[in-house]
């Protein structure tokens, strides 16, 4: 006699590690976005990682994209890299996706809220300050 098919047991970690890199390289962007504005050599350092980019650098009709190159560049590798990481931590645990699906959301405004520059800059240049940047 044959037993009854099991039902496959679903894991909640990959869900949760895959929405936690998404907003990992969303703060990355940010936080990338308000040291590019602190000096142009903060700016040059993250434009450097962008190089690679076509439309990085140059003139002409198109312009250039400058910084924003390094910025999504340091995203995307924060975005592969957090996912790889927590994927293989965490493919087999069961998290709650309830509390997750609140954490997201409370982070994911707060981290929009960050690119509101009259909120975030008296905290950018605060923390600026502390570390004596102009």
């Amino acid at each position: 006699m044959q037993k009854p098919p099991q039902p496959q047991s679903f894991f909640t970690g990959p869900v949760v590690a895959a929405s936690l890199s998404l907003l990992l390289a969303f703060l990355t962007l940010l936080i990338t976005h308000h040291i590019s504005r602190l000096s142009p050599g903060l700016d040059k350092l993250i434009h450097s990682y962008g190089y690679w980019i076509p439309g990085s650098t140059g003139k002409g009709p198109d312009g250039s994209i400058g910084s924003y190159s390094g910025k999504e560049t340091l995203a995307i590798t924060v975005w592969l890299g957090s996912w790889l990481i927590f994927h293989v931590l965490w493919r087999k645990q069961e998290l709650s996706l309830q509390i997750w699906t609140r954490i997201f959301i409370i982070s994911l405004v707060a981290i929009t809220l960050g690119f509101f520059h009259p909120l975030s800059d008296p905290i950018v240049l605060f923390i600026a300050g502390f570390f004596g940047l102009p």
